[in-house]
């Protein structure tokens, strides 16, 4: 595979790939890390890559490695066990709808949560501001922005892991 075609695949591949961290992570920047280091190993091991695969699982894959390589190396962090790794995965599987569906799905989840939460949400994750500018701008101490959020995703993720 040649260089711009990794390169249209990462750009692709991208913003799925960063939700999924932030779901396994909980934190916005371990989970840009992790999406860093994954694509880095793809360009490192893209000779093995067949291309009759799923690119966005094989990343997947990739990142999940890098999950447990990251929480070998900081024990303080608690990683999801196998049974909701799994269960996170599949909402991330090829549908006939193809990606999309995991974000009508968070969509739908995020349209459940209290209006603090969301608006946490919204200002942190949509518009990209950091967690000083968010507290500030939510009239929050730091410590209750990053209570809030982590409410949030626990929240989301608890939705997501649900059949439906």
């Amino acid at each position: 595979m040649d260089r711009s075609r990794f390169s249209e695949l990462i750009r692709q591949h991208h913003l799925t790939l960063l939700s999924y961290a932030r779901a396994v992570a909980g934190n916005d920047a371990t989970a840009r890390e992790l999406v860093q280091d994954s694509f880095v190993a793809a360009w490192q091991n893209i000779g093995r890559f067949e291309v009759t695969r799923d690119f966005a699982a094989w990343m997947r894959g990739i990142l999940r490695n890098k999950w447990r390589e990251h929480c070998r190396t900081h024990a303080r962090e608690v990683p999801f066990d196998e049974a909701a790794l799994s269960a996170l995965e599949e909402t991330l599987s090829p549908h006939p709808q193809g990606d999309a569906v995991i974000f009508v799905r968070l969509e739908a989840c995020r349209d459940k949560l209290p209006p603090p939460m969301a608006e946490a949400l919204r200002v942190c994750y949509d518009e990209g501001r950091t967690s000083e500018e968010a507290a500030s701008l939510l009239d929050l101490n730091p410590a209750a922005l990053r209570k809030r959020l982590e409410r949030a995703r626990e929240t989301l993720r608890l939705c997501l892991s649900r059949k439906a």
